[in-house]
């Protein structure tokens, strides 16, 4: 056989091979490449949530506050009361020391039932890949999402994985707060959620996702990072989020309204 020949039927059959995989990986294989340039330079998408180690409990003097529906401690008494913000789901409470704590609550399954409303997400698609669980709850599907990173979306994953894998990773990069110092997994008797961030290096700010069966609480942190004011630290963090509980509205008498 020529050498002419040899070389045609070689291109040929590479032709071929190149065809079948592209038919069969082309689009995973897109997918992968662009997850990968796109997410290089937001390292916090490649994170994922790991167990909270310091579960020690603040004992320092603390302040009883109810907000929402729940009531809960706050390890600081520095309260500026004078200085305060609030509304029927949010409350930010201001510290003479210059930190800020802010409180915002939402209802059972908010954030699911919005992003299924908002986006082009396919529910069938992710119940198919991550079970019927990943819908159930926020905390569940917030649990996807956070888990997902780029490099679990390769040539060989299906297609339908790779195009929800994709969706994912643009909710996490959007809607994960700044998490410079790690992602944190949380539970408590009442909530399950997570941590963006490590007091331990002093950042401006920190984040707490928790989730019940009653609905969200999201708790920012601010923390006056300028002068000689002490960091805030884990057990006093922990001092807050392990005291959260759900209290019952109050009854109002039967007759209260025939007096009005």
């Amino acid at each position: 056989m020529s050498m002419r020949k040899r070389i045609l039927i070689g291109l040929g059959i590479s032709v071929v091979v190149i065809g079948i995989y592209l038919w069969f990986f082309g689009f995973q294989t897109a997918v992968a490449l662009m997850v990968r340039y796109q997410y290089r330079n937001l390292p916090d998408v490649a994170k994922t949530p790991v167990a909270l180690s310091d579960l020690s409990i603040s004992s320092v003097a603390h302040k009883k506050v109810s907000y929402g529906g729940y009531e809960f401690e706050l390890p600081w008494d520095d309260i500026d009361e004078q200085k305060y913000k609030t509304g029927t789901h949010v409350h930010i409470s201001y510290f003479h020391s210059g930190n800020i704590f802010w409180f915002s609550s939402s209802s059972p399954k908010e954030l699911v039932t919005g992003l299924m409303g908002s986006t082009k997400l396919d529910p069938q698609a992710v119940r198919q890949i991550y079970g019927d669980e990943a819908l159930q709850s926020d905390y569940n599907f917030k649990s996807k999402v956070f888990l997902i990173t780029p490099s679990e979306i390769t040539p060989f994953t299906s297609r339908k994985k790779a195009a929800v894998g994709c969706s994912l990773l643009v909710l996490k990069a959007i809607t994960m707060p700044k998490a410079d110092t790690g992602i944190f997994s949380i539970r408590t008797f009442d909530f399950q959620g997570f941590q963006f961030g490590s007091p331990q290096s002093r950042p401006f700010a920190i984040t707490e996702e928790l989730y019940s069966k009653d609905g969200g609480i999201n708790l920012l942190i601010f923390q006056n990072v300028v002068g000689s004011t002490p960091s805030i630290s884990q057990p006093e963090i922990n001092r807050i989020i392990q005291s959260i509980h759900k209290v019952p509205a109050p009854v109002v008498p039967p007759h209260a309204n025939a007096l009005k």
